[in-house]
């Protein structure tokens, strides 16, 4: 039965419930007035004192009656009596007495009257109407109780805890039982909480998992390292039971119910990365000014700096982005989440400079986030000229079409893979790196921050692996040694916003991403958070590194000089002064050599550019096939003959 349903024999109960209130708290603290005189005389009441009570009834009564409005203890549903409602009757009654007494000295001058009953009469009218109480909650909590479901046990005996097991207890869609708690903590080891008593360890979970028939376990503690929750996930997988996570307090949802806030345990949750401290209201107040553009704004990084970008309630949001599917979808998400805020979509081409330059002089963005780039290390290696086009010419263009606008900001999202490159996609970041710098103008400040692989986003492993296991297996890992570091979208889009108050201008700033982590690691963390077990049910398989790829990822290069900043997951390089003559004329002969398709010379003038730059064994076999097919084209062109081969 709902809070505000009434039995049918009954239909106008609400319109007289305050009534029922009133009457029943009235009759309570009759009684306890009542019981106070039959206890201070020993249950003999002679007619003085019984003449002394009927007199002082109504003054008593009235007076406990106001203090308990005061106290708003009039009104309310008794089913959720707590710890509140105990000390709003013991204010209520710490006031009333003194009250009372005052009365009945100065106003009733009541003779005889032992003022020890009083006392008697405030310790029991906090015990009546508190027990009253507790006693409407625990009735209705027991006629509510529905059929026992699966088993479960929780992990975490604290309040977490303790808020899961009573909902569990209430909520028919749960369609759990919770047999036990279970706690590493020796000082509540067979401690009963909400009547459910506290079993064990985590080490013990194997045996009462066996013991109790548990079909599931749910982790409340909001505070668990990644290293306990990892040795929670493996033995839930061993034992098949399914397992679920209470997330972090910071990330629950206000006014939603604990029960629907329990999720499935995600790889985010075992990489143990703290919560990020920002300066919320330096950056709300850089972002307030005016307009913000942002290119790349459907991708996974563009839409997550379009979600908190919007909470930052900027005077317009320009999304430019080539994808128009993408486009739309968040476009509707940030309407539908941000209906007060103007959100301008714009589908358009990093490299069309017309469309980019009508942007700029219509809205004149203060802000631009370029997001917009080809991040496919190994489609990139087999589309190098697009590559070149897109990531360097096409930040060259909004770069410089935000200097010559003057917006006040520009920042470029970089990649761990620009540091000695060993890839197409790395060594175009590292050149699109110095164009930006190579454009700092007093009036634009040009940043860029610098970070390794984001979980979840287009192009991570982690969607790749989680199609894998969905087909059964096996999942394919390129090198048993293989490390990447990691961090998840909204926390890298943070440490982003955080760095783009803190530059001047000329700056690289690289996020912390924690230590690196195995990619044969995150594989056998995904097959056991789908509640299966490497190996023996979903396969993993090595091929090799495939073309531009690295072992391991590095952040910085050598000499590059990384400081701290005053943000302790963000350091920052200094990334110099290059010589723009110098670049303009390496980009010049970019646009050639793209123009031409002429893969040899590019990979050398890529190679001059950014010297620590090795590129991989397949494009240098395929730039020197193309150098002998460029070769024989030449040759034919200038003798006139036919070959056989023609």
């Amino acid at each position: 039965m709902s809070e505000n349903s009434q039995p049918s024999f009954f239909p106008n109960m609400a319109k007289y419930r305050w009534l029922a209130i009133l009457l029943w708290q009235a009759a309570l603290a009759s009684l306890a007035y009542y019981v106070s005189f039959l206890l201070r005389f020993d249950f003999r009441l002679d007619p003085p004192y019984y003449r002394a009570f009927a007199q002082t009834l109504p003054l008593v009564l009235f007076l406990k009656l106001a203090a308990l409005y005061w106290a708003g203890l009039l009104r309310g549903w008794w089913r959720y009596a707590g710890v509140t409602d105990l000390i709003d009757i013991s204010k209520a009654a710490a006031v009333s007495t003194p009250l009372s007494f005052a009365a009945i000295r100065y106003v009733l001058h009541t003779v005889p009257y032992p003022r020890s009953v009083l006392i008697i009469d405030m310790a029991l009218s906090i015990l009546l109407l508190g027990g009253a109480r507790f006693a409407v909650r625990l009735y209705s909590e027991n006629r509510s109780v529905r059929p026992a479901g699966r088993n479960a046990l929780i992990i975490g005996a604290g309040q977490a805890g303790s808020l899961i097991a009573r909902t569990l207890k209430l909520n028919p869609e749960a369609d759990l039982n919770a047999v036990g708690f279970i706690d590493d903590d020796v000082t509540k080891q067979n401690v009963k909480i909400q009547g459910i008593r506290v079993l064990g360890g985590v080490p013990d979970l194997p045996r009462l998992v066996a013991r109790y028939q548990v079909r599931s376990v749910i982790v409340a503690m909001p505070s668990v390292s990644a290293s306990t929750l990892k040795e929670i996930v493996e033995l839930c997988s061993s034992c098949k039971v399914e397992f679920k996570i209470l997330p972090k307090l910071e990330d629950r949802l206000s006014g939603v119910s604990a029960w629907r806030q329990v999720r499935n345990v995600k790889v985010e949750d075992l990489l143990g990365r703290k919560p990020v401290k920002l300066d919320f209201e330096l950056i709300q107040r850089r972002f307030q000014e005016g307009a913000v553009l942002i290119t790349g704004a459907g991708g996974s990084i563009g839409s997550e700096l379009s979600r908190q970008l919007a909470g930052m309630r900027p005077q317009q949001m320009l999304l430019f982005e080539r994808s128009e599917n993408d486009l739309h979808k968040i476009h509707i998400e940030l309407c539908d989440n941000f209906p007060h805020l103007q959100i301008v979509p714009i589908v358009g081409d990093i490299l069309d400079v017309r469309l980019l330059r009508d942007v700029m002089a219509e809205y004149r963005p203060q802000s631009v986030f370029h997001a917009a780039a080809y991040k496919h290390v190994p489609m990139m290696e087999r589309n190098c000229f697009q590559a070149v086009t897109n990531n360097i010419f096409g930040t060259y263009n909004v770069a410089l079409t935000a200097r010559q606008f003057a917006a006040r900001d520009f920042v470029m999202i970089s990649s761990d893979k620009a540091v000695n490159p060993t890839n197409v996609m790395g060594v175009t970041k590292r050149i699109a790196e110095l164009v930006i710098l190579g454009l700092q103008h007093q009036s634009t400040r040009f940043i860029s921050v610098r970070f390794g692989n984001v979980l979840g986003s287009n192009g991570s492993v982690l969607p790749l692996f989680e199609q894998q296991i969905a087909r059964g297996g096996p999942l394919t890992v390129t090198h048993p040694g293989a490390k990447r570091y990691f961090m998840t979208i909204p926390e890298a889009v943070q440490l982003v916003l955080q760095a783009s108050v803190m530059g001047q201008g000329g700056e690289i700033f690289v996020l912390d991403m924690g230590d690196p982590i195995k990619i044969v690691d995150l594989a056998t963390n995904l097959i056991r958070l789908s509640g299966l077990e490497p190996e023996r049910d979903i396969k993993i398989v090595y091929t090799g590194l495939r073309p531009g790829e690295k072992l391991f990822e590095e952040l910085q290069l050598q000499g590059e000089g990384i400081k701290p900043t005053p943000h302790s997951k963000i350091r920052v390089l200094d990334g110099g002064q290059p010589n723009v003559q110098q670049l303009r004329q390496w980009l010049d002969e970019l646009s050639v050599l793209v123009e031409a398709k002429n893969m040899h010379e590019l990979i050398k003038t890529l190679k001059t550019i950014v010297p620590e730059y090795t590129p991989s064994e397949e494009i240098l076999a395929k730039s020197e096939f193309d150098r002998h097919d460029f070769l024989y084209a030449y040759a034919r062109e200038r003798t006139g003959l036919s070959f056989a081969a023609d």
